[in-house]
């Protein structure tokens, strides 16, 4: 095999309260990359689009050309690769870094006969991605590469895939203003109180459970992070009347996606999905920003192969 086309999807990192631990593949939005065999013995980017020129052409400050770049080493792989890379996630807060980072290694891997297991590509994938990050962190990585609804163990280096809610409609709220992750972990609290852990680790507990049940009501109403959301709130304008107009319109639970400044929102009909993304631009729009708003599904899949 000389070509290889690969789709990776967009992510929702901690799901509210399941920080650095949750994550959340969503249908219709991601990365595309397509790979193919060179005799230079180095990995190059040849175009990337969709990315309004932002992202380096560089395959050593590109989390998709440093994911590809040590799939091949850990291959042992002498052969380079080129590639082409089509962005279609918008703004930040929906695991960009971490899709490009996955479609990299994957596209990689599955071009020389893919004798690399999952396993060893979510390493690789989230290595590559803390380059953006400052950090290896694998809820966004393992939602990419693995598709559902996922844990992420730390300590073993593993991601477990906890199923997928079919039911539920995802709504993301972008606005028009970048986040920097490193700026929102920056400031994060050193301590927490108690009954604020106790009640982040029911609600990522119980989310978890719903997915099992396949119970949207549950796992909306889980969405309560009392941690991190309180205090990135106020890296995101309007982000209490974004959350209190979803929640008026019908959505089961929101909270921030990610780093942000994306918000994410989950009701169990698309028609409601309509009117709680209308609400929430019109709320971001009071406050100062347009927003691009998608109504997806949870993406089940995770990345794969497309086309011939």
């Amino acid at each position: 095999m000389n070509k290889i086309k690969v789709f990776v999807p967009a992510s929702v990192g901690n799901v509210g309260p399941g920080f650095d631990t949750l994550g959340m593949a969503v249908t219709g939005i991601g990365d595309t990359i397509q790979a193919m065999k060179n005799s230079l013995g180095q990995v190059r980017i040849v175009q990337i689009s969709g990315d309004g020129g932002k992202l380096p052409l560089s395959a050593s400050k590109n989390t998709a050309g440093i994911a590809a770049t040590r799939t091949l080493k850990k291959m042992g792989v002498k052969s380079g690769i080129d590639l082409w890379i089509e962005k279609n996630i918008p703004g930040n807060g929906l695991g960009s870094s971490a899709a490009s980072a996955v479609a990299g290694a994957v596209a990689a891997n599955l071009l020389f006969g893919a004798p690399l297991s999952r396993e060893e590509l979510l390493l690789i994938a989230a290595e590559a991605e803390s380059f953006v990050s400052g950090a290896v962190f694998m809820d966004n990585v393992g939602a990419s590469l693995y598709g559902g609804i996922i844990l992420t163990r730390p300590e073993e280096k593993k991601v477990l895939k906890v199923g997928v809610l079919k039911d539920i409609t995802v709504i993301l709220a972008t606005p028009d203003f970048p986040l920097m992750t490193k700026k929102a972990r920056q400031i994060l609290p050193d301590r927490v109180e108690m009954g604020k852990f106790i009640s982040n680790m029911s609600n990522t507990c119980a989310m978890v459970l719903a997915v099992c049940e396949k119970d949207p009501g549950g796992f909306g109403r889980a969405i309560s992070d009392r941690i991190v959301e309180p205090v990135r709130a106020s890296l995101i304008p309007g982000f209490h009347e974004v959350k209190k107009a979803a929640l008026r319109a019908g959505a089961l639970g929101c909270s921030i996606s990610g780093a942000g400044p994306t918000l994410f929102a989950v009701a169990e009909r698309l028609s409601t999905g309509e009117k709680i993304g209308s609400a929430m631009k019109r709320a971001f729009k009071r406050a100062g920003h347009d927003s691009v708003i998608t109504l997806s599904k949870v993406d089940g899949l995770g990345a794969r192969k497309i086309g011939r």
